[in-house]
Protein backbone atom coordinates (compact mmCIF):
# COMPACT_ATOMS: atom_id res chain seq x y z
CA UNK A 1 0.00 0.00 0.00
CA UNK A 2 1.23 3.09 -1.31
CA UNK A 3 2.26 5.49 1.16
CA UNK A 4 0.82 9.45 0.79
CA UNK A 5 3.67 11.60 1.10
CA UNK A 6 2.24 14.61 3.69
CA UNK A 7 2.95 18.06 2.66
CA UNK A 8 5.01 20.10 4.87
CA UNK A 9 2.80 22.68 6.68
CA UNK A 10 4.20 25.79 5.98
CA UNK A 11 3.04 29.28 7.39
CA UNK A 12 1.74 31.62 4.43
CA UNK A 13 2.11 35.07 5.41
CA UNK A 14 -1.28 37.09 4.51
CA UNK A 15 -1.33 39.19 1.69
CA UNK A 16 -2.88 42.15 3.89
CA UNK A 17 -0.05 41.91 6.79
CA UNK A 18 2.76 42.27 3.55
CA UNK A 19 1.26 45.40 2.34
CA UNK A 20 1.56 46.61 5.85
CA UNK A 21 4.76 46.07 6.07
CA UNK A 22 5.64 47.23 3.01
CA UNK A 23 3.90 50.51 3.82
CA UNK A 24 6.26 53.60 3.91
CA UNK A 25 6.63 54.49 7.15
CA UNK A 26 5.01 57.89 8.54
CA UNK A 27 6.89 60.87 8.21
CA UNK A 28 7.92 62.25 11.93
CA UNK A 29 6.57 66.02 13.20
CA UNK A 30 7.76 68.68 11.53
CA UNK A 31 9.47 70.32 14.58
CA UNK A 32 7.77 73.89 15.80
CA UNK A 33 10.34 76.88 15.07
CA UNK A 34 12.44 78.62 17.62
CA UNK A 35 9.46 82.13 17.52
CA UNK A 36 6.92 79.28 17.96
CA UNK A 37 8.21 77.53 20.69
CA UNK A 38 10.08 81.16 22.41
CA UNK A 39 7.25 83.33 21.84
CA UNK A 40 3.98 81.50 21.05
CA UNK A 41 4.32 78.19 23.21
CA UNK A 42 0.47 77.74 23.60
CA UNK A 43 -0.26 78.07 19.78
CA UNK A 44 -1.18 74.84 18.28
CA UNK A 45 1.48 72.77 16.22
CA UNK A 46 0.53 73.23 12.86
CA UNK A 47 -0.84 77.07 13.51
CA UNK A 48 0.40 79.89 11.65
CA UNK A 49 1.94 82.83 13.56
CA UNK A 50 -0.04 85.70 13.87
CA UNK A 51 1.45 88.60 11.82
CA UNK A 52 3.66 91.01 13.17
CA UNK A 53 2.58 93.72 10.75
CA UNK A 54 -0.97 94.68 10.17
CA UNK A 55 -0.65 96.34 6.94
CA UNK A 56 -1.77 94.25 4.04
CA UNK A 57 1.12 95.16 1.84
CA UNK A 58 3.55 93.55 4.71
CA UNK A 59 5.66 91.03 2.60
CA UNK A 60 4.57 87.03 5.04
CA UNK A 61 8.63 86.90 4.36
CA UNK A 62 9.05 90.00 6.50
CA UNK A 63 7.26 88.72 9.27
CA UNK A 64 9.08 85.73 9.40
CA UNK A 65 12.07 87.56 9.58
CA UNK A 66 11.15 90.00 12.11
CA UNK A 67 10.22 86.93 14.45
CA UNK A 68 13.11 85.24 13.75
CA UNK A 69 15.49 88.38 14.97
CA UNK A 70 12.83 88.98 17.71
CA UNK A 71 12.97 85.34 19.27
CA UNK A 72 16.82 85.62 18.84
CA UNK A 73 17.14 88.44 20.32
CA UNK A 74 14.78 87.82 23.52
CA UNK A 75 16.59 84.47 23.85
CA UNK A 76 20.22 86.31 23.84
CA UNK A 77 19.31 89.28 26.09
CA UNK A 78 16.18 88.56 27.98
CA UNK A 79 15.89 84.76 28.59
CA UNK A 80 19.36 84.22 30.90
CA UNK A 81 18.91 86.64 33.69
CA UNK A 82 14.93 85.58 33.72
CA UNK A 83 15.54 82.11 34.08
CA UNK A 84 17.68 83.13 37.04
CA UNK A 85 14.88 84.41 38.47
CA UNK A 86 11.83 82.43 37.70
CA UNK A 87 13.02 79.19 36.42
CA UNK A 88 9.93 78.07 35.52
CA UNK A 89 8.06 80.42 34.12
CA UNK A 90 7.49 80.51 30.66
CA UNK A 91 5.04 83.13 30.08
CA UNK A 92 7.01 86.26 30.00
CA UNK A 93 8.63 85.81 26.96
CA UNK A 94 5.30 85.94 25.12
CA UNK A 95 4.31 88.79 27.19
CA UNK A 96 7.38 90.97 26.72
CA UNK A 97 6.03 89.90 22.76
CA UNK A 98 3.05 91.34 23.39
CA UNK A 99 4.23 94.48 24.27
CA UNK A 100 6.77 94.61 21.99
CA UNK A 101 4.12 93.68 19.05
CA UNK A 102 1.88 96.77 20.17
CA UNK A 103 4.73 99.45 19.95
CA UNK A 104 6.29 97.85 16.35
CA UNK A 105 2.44 97.98 15.09
CA UNK A 106 1.75 101.51 16.68
CA UNK A 107 5.38 102.49 14.40
CA UNK A 108 4.09 100.55 11.62
CA UNK A 109 0.90 103.22 12.02
CA UNK A 110 2.68 105.93 11.96
CA UNK A 111 5.52 105.01 9.41
CA UNK A 112 2.86 104.25 6.86
CA UNK A 113 0.91 107.85 7.59
CA UNK A 114 4.08 109.60 7.60
CA UNK A 115 5.83 111.37 4.64
CA UNK A 116 9.31 109.82 4.27
CA UNK A 117 10.73 111.73 1.33
CA UNK A 118 11.23 115.27 2.88
CA UNK A 119 13.51 113.19 5.22
CA UNK A 120 15.99 111.71 2.82
CA UNK A 121 15.26 114.38 0.10
CA UNK A 122 15.84 117.64 1.98
CA UNK A 123 16.36 117.40 5.61
CA UNK A 124 18.98 114.71 5.40
CA UNK A 125 21.50 116.73 2.84
CA UNK A 126 20.64 119.62 4.97
CA UNK A 127 21.80 118.49 8.43
CA UNK A 128 24.71 116.59 6.10
CA UNK A 129 25.99 119.43 3.92
CA UNK A 130 25.91 122.07 7.82
CA UNK A 131 27.92 118.90 9.49
CA UNK A 132 30.61 119.55 6.95
CA UNK A 133 30.28 123.47 6.99
CA UNK A 134 30.54 123.17 10.57
CA UNK A 135 33.89 120.47 10.25
CA UNK A 136 35.67 122.65 7.93
CA UNK A 137 35.09 125.74 10.16
CA UNK A 138 36.33 124.15 13.05
CA UNK A 139 39.17 122.95 11.56
CA UNK A 140 40.46 125.93 9.82
CA UNK A 141 40.73 127.17 13.32
CA UNK A 142 43.28 125.11 14.74
CA UNK A 143 46.07 126.00 16.69
CA UNK A 144 45.08 129.74 16.01
CA UNK A 145 43.50 132.60 18.43
CA UNK A 146 39.96 131.31 17.58
CA UNK A 147 40.76 128.48 19.53
CA UNK A 148 41.47 129.99 23.18
CA UNK A 149 44.82 130.58 21.72
CA UNK A 150 45.64 127.56 20.38
CA UNK A 151 44.98 125.08 23.21
CA UNK A 152 40.69 123.97 22.21
CA UNK A 153 40.63 120.68 20.08
CA UNK A 154 38.53 119.60 17.79
CA UNK A 155 35.84 118.42 19.01
CA UNK A 156 35.28 121.69 21.42
CA UNK A 157 35.30 123.78 18.27
CA UNK A 158 32.92 121.53 16.45
CA UNK A 159 30.76 121.46 19.63
CA UNK A 160 30.86 125.22 20.19
CA UNK A 161 29.02 125.59 16.55
CA UNK A 162 27.33 122.52 17.25
CA UNK A 163 25.94 122.16 20.22
CA UNK A 164 23.70 120.09 21.80
CA UNK A 165 21.87 119.58 24.89
CA UNK A 166 22.41 115.23 25.15
CA UNK A 167 26.28 115.32 23.72
CA UNK A 168 29.59 116.70 25.63
CA UNK A 169 32.40 118.66 23.93
CA UNK A 170 34.50 115.43 24.36
CA UNK A 171 31.18 113.03 22.13
CA UNK A 172 29.77 111.28 25.38
CA UNK A 173 26.13 111.21 24.55
CA UNK A 174 23.60 111.61 27.64
CA UNK A 175 21.82 108.93 28.93
CA UNK A 176 19.28 110.52 30.56
CA UNK A 177 18.78 112.44 26.84
CA UNK A 178 17.89 109.21 25.37
CA UNK A 179 16.14 107.59 27.96
CA UNK A 180 13.43 110.48 27.60
CA UNK A 181 12.53 110.25 24.44
CA UNK A 182 12.24 106.43 24.46
CA UNK A 183 9.93 107.16 26.94
CA UNK A 184 8.14 109.06 24.90
CA UNK A 185 8.11 106.65 22.47
CA UNK A 186 6.56 104.23 24.41
CA UNK A 187 4.23 106.23 25.69
CA UNK A 188 2.57 106.78 22.30
CA UNK A 189 3.37 103.26 21.26
CA UNK A 190 1.93 101.40 24.24
CA UNK A 191 -1.89 100.87 25.28
CA UNK A 192 -2.80 102.85 28.46
CA UNK A 193 -2.47 99.38 30.70
CA UNK A 194 0.74 98.39 29.17
CA UNK A 195 2.11 101.99 29.81
CA UNK A 196 0.66 102.06 33.22
CA UNK A 197 2.76 99.30 34.31
CA UNK A 198 5.75 100.73 35.66
CA UNK A 199 8.09 97.08 35.78
CA UNK A 200 6.54 96.07 32.18
CA UNK A 201 8.01 100.02 30.76
CA UNK A 202 10.88 99.85 32.57
CA UNK A 203 11.80 96.81 31.07
CA UNK A 204 11.18 97.28 27.78
CA UNK A 205 12.75 100.47 27.84
CA UNK A 206 15.88 99.60 29.15
CA UNK A 207 15.74 96.98 26.20
CA UNK A 208 15.92 99.39 24.09
CA UNK A 209 18.25 101.86 25.70
CA UNK A 210 20.97 99.22 26.09
CA UNK A 211 20.91 98.17 22.49
CA UNK A 212 21.07 102.03 21.50
CA UNK A 213 23.85 103.49 24.12
CA UNK A 214 25.86 100.00 24.44
CA UNK A 215 25.77 98.30 20.58
CA UNK A 216 24.54 100.88 18.31
CA UNK A 217 25.65 104.59 18.82
CA UNK A 218 29.45 103.69 19.95
CA UNK A 219 30.23 101.43 16.99
CA UNK A 220 28.55 103.90 14.21
CA UNK A 221 29.71 107.31 15.63
CA UNK A 222 33.68 105.34 15.14
CA UNK A 223 35.35 106.63 12.07
CA UNK A 224 36.93 103.17 11.12
CA UNK A 225 33.26 101.86 11.33
CA UNK A 226 32.21 103.77 8.92
CA UNK A 227 34.58 103.18 6.20
CA UNK A 228 34.29 99.63 6.91
CA UNK A 229 30.90 99.94 6.39
CA UNK A 230 31.52 101.50 2.79
CA UNK A 231 34.17 99.23 1.99
CA UNK A 232 31.57 96.34 2.24
CA UNK A 233 29.00 97.82 0.61
CA UNK A 234 31.25 98.41 -2.54
CA UNK A 235 32.19 94.67 -2.08
CA UNK A 236 35.51 92.78 -2.46
CA UNK A 237 38.09 94.42 -5.02
CA UNK A 238 38.18 92.58 -8.26
CA UNK A 239 41.60 91.31 -9.25
CA UNK A 240 43.04 93.71 -12.76
CA UNK A 241 43.65 91.02 -14.90
CA UNK A 242 46.73 91.10 -16.87
CA UNK A 243 46.66 91.25 -20.74
CA UNK A 244 50.05 89.91 -21.80
CA UNK A 245 50.55 92.38 -25.50
CA UNK A 246 51.15 89.65 -28.91
CA UNK A 247 54.98 89.65 -29.74
CA UNK A 248 55.91 91.96 -32.25
CA UNK A 249 56.22 89.96 -35.50
CA UNK A 250 57.36 93.40 -37.81
CA UNK A 251 60.75 92.25 -38.44
CA UNK A 252 60.50 88.60 -38.93
CA UNK A 253 61.06 88.81 -43.09
CA UNK A 254 59.44 85.17 -42.93
CA UNK A 255 55.87 85.41 -42.21
CA UNK A 256 53.93 86.52 -45.77
CA UNK A 257 52.28 89.54 -45.14
CA UNK A 258 48.48 89.66 -45.75
CA UNK A 259 47.27 91.86 -48.10
CA UNK A 260 45.39 95.07 -46.93
CA UNK A 261 41.87 94.48 -48.46
CA UNK A 262 39.69 91.54 -48.69
CA UNK A 263 35.80 90.72 -48.95
CA UNK A 264 35.29 88.59 -45.93
CA UNK A 265 37.12 91.50 -43.92
CA UNK A 266 34.95 93.89 -45.47
CA UNK A 267 31.72 91.16 -44.82
CA UNK A 268 32.40 90.48 -41.45
CA UNK A 269 32.69 94.64 -40.90
CA UNK A 270 29.73 95.44 -42.39
CA UNK A 271 28.02 92.60 -40.61
CA UNK A 272 29.44 93.26 -37.03
CA UNK A 273 27.99 97.07 -37.82
CA UNK A 274 24.50 95.79 -38.52
CA UNK A 275 24.73 93.82 -34.94
CA UNK A 276 25.89 96.50 -33.34
CA UNK A 277 23.29 98.94 -34.69
CA UNK A 278 20.67 96.43 -33.66
CA UNK A 279 21.87 96.35 -29.94
CA UNK A 280 22.15 100.17 -29.71
CA UNK A 281 18.61 100.39 -31.17
CA UNK A 282 17.42 97.28 -29.09
CA UNK A 283 18.89 99.23 -25.75
CA UNK A 284 17.00 102.58 -26.89
CA UNK A 285 13.30 100.68 -26.97
CA UNK A 286 13.83 99.07 -23.50
CA UNK A 287 15.08 102.17 -22.23
CA UNK A 288 11.85 104.09 -24.01
CA UNK A 289 9.57 101.45 -22.69
CA UNK A 290 10.47 101.31 -18.84
CA UNK A 291 10.92 105.11 -19.27
CA UNK A 292 7.54 104.72 -20.41
CA UNK A 293 5.64 102.79 -17.80
CA UNK A 294 7.78 104.61 -14.99
CA UNK A 295 6.26 107.97 -15.79
CA UNK A 296 2.97 106.38 -16.25
CA UNK A 297 3.28 105.22 -12.41
CA UNK A 298 4.66 107.95 -11.25
CA UNK A 299 1.46 110.36 -12.39
CA UNK A 300 -0.74 107.76 -11.68
CA UNK A 301 0.71 107.88 -8.13
CA UNK A 302 -0.86 110.76 -6.65
CA UNK A 303 2.48 111.63 -5.33
CA UNK A 304 1.09 115.43 -5.61
CA UNK A 305 -1.54 117.50 -6.46
CA UNK A 306 -2.83 116.89 -10.00
CA UNK A 307 -2.76 119.56 -12.61
CA UNK A 308 -6.48 119.68 -12.85
CA UNK A 309 -8.40 122.53 -14.38
CA UNK A 310 -9.46 124.99 -11.83
CA UNK A 311 -13.25 125.10 -11.32
CA UNK A 312 -14.90 128.20 -11.80
CA UNK A 313 -15.34 130.04 -8.30
CA UNK A 314 -19.29 129.80 -7.46
CA UNK A 315 -20.85 132.51 -5.57
CA UNK A 316 -21.43 131.36 -1.85
CA UNK A 317 -24.87 130.57 -0.12
CA UNK A 318 -27.02 133.36 1.60
CA UNK A 319 -26.22 133.26 5.77
CA UNK A 320 -29.78 131.37 6.43
CA UNK A 321 -28.84 128.42 3.86
CA UNK A 322 -26.77 125.27 5.52
CA UNK A 323 -23.06 124.84 5.25
CA UNK A 324 -21.75 123.24 2.07
CA UNK A 325 -19.76 119.87 3.13
CA UNK A 326 -16.01 120.52 2.01
CA UNK A 327 -14.44 117.39 0.32
CA UNK A 328 -12.17 115.57 1.98
CA UNK A 329 -8.74 114.06 1.06
CA UNK A 330 -8.25 111.51 -0.54
CA UNK A 331 -6.04 109.01 0.39
CA UNK A 332 -2.63 108.87 -1.57
CA UNK A 333 -1.59 105.74 -3.43
CA UNK A 334 1.38 104.99 -1.29
CA UNK A 335 3.25 106.15 1.95
CA UNK A 336 5.28 109.66 1.61
CA UNK A 337 2.55 110.95 -0.80
CA UNK A 338 0.82 113.95 -0.64
CA UNK A 339 -2.83 114.52 0.46
CA UNK A 340 -5.10 115.47 -2.88
CA UNK A 341 -8.43 116.82 -2.77
CA UNK A 342 -11.72 115.10 -4.52
CA UNK A 343 -12.68 115.49 -7.24
CA UNK A 344 -16.06 117.71 -7.83
CA UNK A 345 -17.40 121.31 -8.24
CA UNK A 346 -19.55 122.22 -5.23
CA UNK A 347 -22.84 123.14 -5.94
CA UNK A 348 -25.70 125.43 -4.02
CA UNK A 349 -28.25 123.68 -1.68
CA UNK A 350 -31.59 123.46 -3.16
CA UNK A 351 -34.05 125.96 -1.92
CA UNK A 352 -36.82 124.68 0.11
CA UNK A 353 -40.29 126.25 0.81
CA UNK A 354 -38.86 128.05 4.08
CA UNK A 355 -36.03 129.45 2.70
CA UNK A 356 -38.26 130.89 -0.46
CA UNK A 357 -40.66 132.10 1.59
CA UNK A 358 -37.95 134.10 4.14
CA UNK A 359 -36.10 135.33 1.01
CA UNK A 360 -39.13 137.72 0.24
CA UNK A 361 -38.03 139.87 3.03
CA UNK A 362 -36.15 142.76 1.61
CA UNK A 363 -32.89 142.47 4.19
CA UNK A 364 -32.62 138.80 3.27
CA UNK A 365 -32.38 140.07 -0.44
CA UNK A 366 -29.50 142.48 0.27
CA UNK A 367 -27.81 140.52 2.71
CA UNK A 368 -28.20 137.36 -0.04
CA UNK A 369 -27.36 139.73 -3.07
CA UNK A 370 -24.18 140.88 -1.01
CA UNK A 371 -23.04 137.80 -0.40
CA UNK A 372 -23.17 136.28 -3.41
CA UNK A 373 -21.10 139.25 -4.68
CA UNK A 374 -18.24 138.33 -2.92
CA UNK A 375 -17.49 134.86 -3.52
CA UNK A 376 -15.29 132.52 -0.99
CA UNK A 377 -11.79 131.59 -2.38
CA UNK A 378 -11.16 128.13 -3.10
CA UNK A 379 -8.39 126.11 -1.43
CA UNK A 380 -5.35 125.89 -3.74
CA UNK A 381 -2.92 123.56 -3.31
CA UNK A 382 0.42 123.49 -1.68
CA UNK A 383 3.96 123.82 -3.65
CA UNK A 384 5.50 121.04 -4.69
CA UNK A 385 8.36 120.35 -2.99
CA UNK A 386 12.07 120.83 -3.30
CA UNK A 387 13.90 117.60 -3.51
CA UNK A 388 16.62 118.72 -6.07
CA UNK A 389 18.67 121.81 -4.29
CA UNK A 390 19.37 120.19 -1.01
CA UNK A 391 21.37 117.12 -2.65
CA UNK A 392 22.92 119.94 -5.03
CA UNK A 393 24.32 122.12 -2.48
CA UNK A 394 25.75 119.03 -0.97
CA UNK A 395 27.37 117.80 -4.00
CA UNK A 396 28.87 120.99 -4.82
CA UNK A 397 29.92 121.51 -0.85
CA UNK A 398 31.62 117.75 -1.48
CA UNK A 399 33.59 118.68 -4.60
CA UNK A 400 34.89 121.67 -3.42
CA UNK A 401 37.15 120.57 -1.02
CA UNK A 402 38.82 123.90 1.68
CA UNK A 403 42.22 125.51 0.97
CA UNK A 404 45.23 124.21 2.07
CA UNK A 405 46.94 124.77 4.97
CA UNK A 406 49.55 127.13 4.58
CA UNK A 407 53.13 125.90 3.59
CA UNK A 408 50.92 122.96 1.66
CA UNK A 409 51.20 122.43 -2.21
CA UNK A 410 48.24 124.26 -3.58
CA UNK A 411 45.94 122.64 -5.61
CA UNK A 412 43.73 123.51 -8.62
CA UNK A 413 40.69 125.46 -8.30
CA UNK A 414 37.15 123.46 -8.21
CA UNK A 415 35.65 125.65 -11.24
CA UNK A 416 35.28 122.41 -13.27
CA UNK A 417 32.79 121.16 -10.60
CA UNK A 418 31.07 124.44 -9.89
CA UNK A 419 30.33 124.68 -13.61
CA UNK A 420 29.41 120.89 -13.73
CA UNK A 421 27.42 121.23 -10.60
CA UNK A 422 25.40 125.06 -12.10
CA UNK A 423 25.11 122.85 -15.29
CA UNK A 424 23.38 120.17 -13.48
CA UNK A 425 21.25 122.60 -11.77
CA UNK A 426 19.67 123.79 -15.22
CA UNK A 427 17.57 120.85 -16.09
CA UNK A 428 17.20 119.39 -12.41
CA UNK A 429 15.11 123.24 -11.62
CA UNK A 430 13.30 122.82 -15.18
CA UNK A 431 12.42 118.99 -13.83
CA UNK A 432 11.74 119.93 -10.53
CA UNK A 433 7.70 119.09 -10.52
CA UNK A 434 8.16 115.48 -11.91
CA UNK A 435 10.99 114.88 -9.75
CA UNK A 436 9.18 115.91 -6.65
CA UNK A 437 6.94 113.29 -7.77
CA UNK A 438 9.32 110.49 -9.50
CA UNK A 439 12.03 110.64 -6.08
CA UNK A 440 8.67 109.55 -3.92
CA UNK A 441 8.00 106.95 -6.42
CA UNK A 442 11.60 104.92 -6.55
CA UNK A 443 12.20 105.81 -2.41
CA UNK A 444 8.80 103.78 -1.49
CA UNK A 445 8.91 101.29 -4.53
CA UNK A 446 12.91 100.07 -4.62
CA UNK A 447 14.67 101.49 -1.40
CA UNK A 448 11.70 100.65 1.28
CA UNK A 449 9.90 98.17 -0.62
CA UNK A 450 8.91 94.81 1.66
CA UNK A 451 11.51 92.52 -0.27
CA UNK A 452 14.34 95.48 0.40
CA UNK A 453 13.41 95.54 4.06
CA UNK A 454 13.33 91.55 4.52
CA UNK A 455 16.97 91.70 3.02
CA UNK A 456 18.31 94.29 6.09
CA UNK A 457 16.56 92.76 8.49
CA UNK A 458 18.05 89.29 7.66
CA UNK A 459 21.23 90.46 7.19
CA UNK A 460 21.07 92.37 10.93
CA UNK A 461 20.45 88.53 11.87
CA UNK A 462 23.19 87.13 10.41
CA UNK A 463 25.57 89.92 11.60
CA UNK A 464 24.23 90.01 15.30
CA UNK A 465 23.31 86.35 15.97
CA UNK A 466 26.08 84.31 13.06
CA UNK A 467 25.21 81.23 15.21
CA UNK A 468 21.99 81.50 16.64
CA UNK A 469 23.53 83.39 19.40
CA UNK A 470 25.50 86.59 19.60
CA UNK A 471 28.90 86.35 18.48
CA UNK A 472 31.95 87.60 20.07
CA UNK A 473 32.29 91.93 20.02
CA UNK A 474 35.34 92.70 17.09
CA UNK A 475 38.08 93.96 18.77
CA UNK A 476 38.37 97.66 17.39
CA UNK A 477 41.34 98.13 14.67
CA UNK A 478 44.54 99.82 15.90
CA UNK A 479 45.47 102.99 14.63
CA UNK A 480 47.65 101.64 12.28
CA UNK A 481 44.90 99.67 11.27
CA UNK A 482 42.52 102.43 11.33
CA UNK A 483 45.12 104.17 8.98
CA UNK A 484 45.08 101.84 6.77
CA UNK A 485 41.69 101.05 5.86
CA UNK A 486 40.96 105.00 5.34
CA UNK A 487 43.93 104.81 2.78
CA UNK A 488 42.17 101.48 1.20
CA UNK A 489 38.96 103.34 1.05
CA UNK A 490 40.46 106.47 -0.68
CA UNK A 491 42.22 104.62 -3.07
CA UNK A 492 39.17 102.27 -4.23
CA UNK A 493 36.61 105.44 -4.45
CA UNK A 494 39.60 106.53 -6.92
CA UNK A 495 39.60 104.10 -8.57
CA UNK A 496 35.80 103.73 -8.90
CA UNK A 497 35.43 107.16 -10.03
CA UNK A 498 35.02 107.04 -14.48
CA UNK A 499 37.31 108.98 -16.22
CA UNK A 500 34.56 111.51 -17.23
CA UNK A 501 34.14 112.28 -13.73
CA UNK A 502 37.62 112.14 -13.11
CA UNK A 503 38.25 116.01 -13.67
CA UNK A 504 35.54 116.93 -11.66
CA UNK A 505 37.74 116.51 -8.51
CA UNK A 506 40.60 117.80 -9.97
CA UNK A 507 43.46 118.04 -12.97
CA UNK A 508 46.07 115.52 -11.26
CA UNK A 509 45.76 112.53 -9.40
CA UNK A 510 47.27 114.40 -6.62
CA UNK A 511 44.11 117.07 -6.99
CA UNK A 512 41.76 114.07 -6.84
CA UNK A 513 43.27 112.12 -3.92
CA UNK A 514 42.75 115.53 -2.09
CA UNK A 515 39.38 115.95 -2.93
CA UNK A 516 38.24 112.68 -1.70
CA UNK A 517 40.07 113.58 1.64
CA UNK A 518 38.26 116.76 2.30
CA UNK A 519 35.08 114.59 1.58
CA UNK A 520 36.51 111.98 3.95
CA UNK A 521 37.65 114.18 6.99
CA UNK A 522 34.49 115.50 7.94
CA UNK A 523 33.51 111.77 9.17
CA UNK A 524 37.16 111.37 11.03
CA UNK A 525 36.14 112.65 14.46
CA UNK A 526 33.94 110.32 16.87
CA UNK A 527 33.12 113.25 18.70
CA UNK A 528 31.89 115.16 15.89
CA UNK A 529 30.22 111.67 14.57
CA UNK A 530 28.12 111.84 17.96
CA UNK A 531 26.88 115.31 17.02
CA UNK A 532 25.72 114.14 13.68
CA UNK A 533 24.44 111.21 15.12
CA UNK A 534 21.88 112.50 17.93
CA UNK A 535 20.87 115.19 15.37
CA UNK A 536 20.16 112.75 12.81
CA UNK A 537 17.96 110.80 15.52
CA UNK A 538 16.20 114.05 16.71
CA UNK A 539 15.21 114.36 13.04
CA UNK A 540 14.00 110.65 12.43
CA UNK A 541 11.71 111.17 15.82
CA UNK A 542 10.48 114.41 15.21
CA UNK A 543 9.49 113.05 11.62
CA UNK A 544 7.55 110.37 12.88
CA UNK A 545 6.45 111.69 16.36
CA UNK A 546 5.75 115.86 15.58
CA UNK A 547 4.02 116.25 18.96
CA UNK A 548 7.38 115.89 20.64
CA UNK A 549 8.68 119.17 19.14
CA UNK A 550 5.47 120.73 20.21
CA UNK A 551 6.15 122.86 23.23
CA UNK A 552 2.96 122.72 25.83
CA UNK A 553 1.85 126.49 26.35
CA UNK A 554 1.41 127.39 29.74
CA UNK A 555 3.38 124.51 31.53
CA UNK A 556 5.68 126.85 33.22
CA UNK A 557 2.66 129.07 34.24
CA UNK A 558 1.41 126.01 36.05
CA UNK A 559 4.45 124.78 36.98
CA UNK A 560 4.85 128.05 39.24
CA UNK A 561 1.48 128.47 40.29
Amino acid sequence: MATRVRPSSRSIKSFSSSVADKQPPKPLAKPPSLPKRLLFPHLPPHADLPPLLVSPAADPLLNAELYDFLALALRAFVNPWWTKISRYDKDFLPVVTRVITAVVRALETRLLATDLSPLVFRDLPTLLAQHVTDFRNAQSKLHTSYASGGTATLPQLFHQLQPHMAVSPDGRIDEVYVRTAVEHVLKTCLPPEDYDSDAERYIVREIILKVLLDSVLPRITQPWFIHKLMLDFMGPESDKVNFTEPPDTSDDLSTPTKPGFSFQALAIFFLSAIQAFSGVCLALIHAYRQARDTIKKVNESAASFPRTPRPSPLPSPPLDYPAVDVPTPVTPAFPGALSTPASGVLSPPAFSPSSSSTSLDPKVISRSSSAFSTPDPLPSAPPLPDYTHPPLALLLLLLTPPPAPPGAPTHSSTSTARAFAHALALPLTALAPFLARLLPYLLYMHVLSAARLADIVRTSRRTLFPDGWPGPSPVDPTPEEQAALREELGRRLLDRVSAPLAPLLGPTPAARAYTLDGVLAPLSSQACNAHLALFILDLVLLTVFPEMGVSIEGAGADADA
